[in-house]
């Protein structure tokens, strides 16, 4: 009997030694919540948020779908133009990577692109093989995830000087737009898209095209030149549109506290990739 009693007294022993180790591997290795260093750890809710950090996470809304406003084929002898007005009814959300596929006939081609909160902003595709008889399909994809920008208050300051179209009389070229670009912005921007939209006196659009401008530092100027080969009707008035892909620059992101989030299908909470 007392060897019974020894042997359990050994277990027991035993048991309570490797509990003990256990504990102190799982105490040596747990992360505090510290509430202020922009990562979600220890026991809290969201980032920097929770009852272990005396307040409580902010619901973040999953943004409305993007919409397509408006779409239009133009025609100029063999070769056709597409132009999408593509719409963000979010005010405080953005998002990059954006897929977009255009099919007509046997004919497609897939593109990205990226919009800001409350933006209406063109696609482009130019210069694309008619076909007569087809129909035209653009559709949207989802965004791989969503840029909450606090604060936002618009679009980098990109502002044109000098600015004139003219119909060229060439054989190798029909019209062009050219001016001065300056960059008005507090950041330095990689990439600039220049649309050129040619409408007619009744606001159609008759014609567009786009270009597109590396390296330009803040308060820079650099001139531009879009043109076009094939013909379309004449008395058209030209407009611009602007835009650079700001999601990318921490200045930008940290500049709006912004929270990179991503929802799953049939999802209404976002899951927080990071915080800036």
């Amino acid at each position: 009997m007392r060897r019974v009693y020894k042997q359990i007294l050994i277990i027991f022993t035993v048991i309570l030694f490797l509990s003990a180790i256990t504990y102190g591997i799982v105490w040596l290795i747990q992360v505090e919540p510290t509430c202020f260093d922009k990562i979600q750890n220890g026991e809290e809710e969201g980032i920097d948020c929770g009852a272990v950090c005396g307040n409580t996470c902010e619901k973040i809304v999953k943004p409305m779908p993007l919409r397509v406003s408006k779409s239009q084929v133009i025609q100029g002898g063999a070769k056709c133009d597409f132009v999408a007005v593509v719409t963000n009814p979010n005010a405080s959300s953005g998002a990059q990577n954006i897929p977009y596929e255009l099919r007509w006939g046997e004919a497609s081609k897939k593109g990205e692109f990226y919009i800001y909160p409350s933006e209406e902003r063109y696609i482009a595709e130019v210069n694309l093989p008619c076909q007569a008889g087809t129909n035209w399909e653009f559709k949207l994809g989802e965004p791989s995830k969503w840029e909450i920008l606090k604060g936002y208050t618009g679009k980098p300051n990109l502002q044109i000087s000098n600015a004139k179209f003219q119909y060229l009389d060439n054989s190798l070229e029909f019209a062009e737009t050219t001016g001065i670009i300056t960059n008005k912005s507090s950041f330095d921007l990689k990439t600039i898209e220049i649309y050129s939209i040619i409408k007619n006196a009744a606001g159609e659009v008759i014609a567009a095209n786009k270009t597109n401008l590396n390296s330009l530092p803040v308060s820079q100027k650099r001139e531009f030149r879009i043109f076009w080969t094939h013909s379309f009707p004449k008395g058209g008035i030209n407009s611009f549109y602007l835009t650079t892909n700001l999601f990318d620059s921490e200045n930008f992101l940290r500049t709006y506290d912004a929270e990179s989030v991503k929802w799953g299908i049939g999802e209404e909470k976002g899951q927080i990739y990071y915080q800036k």
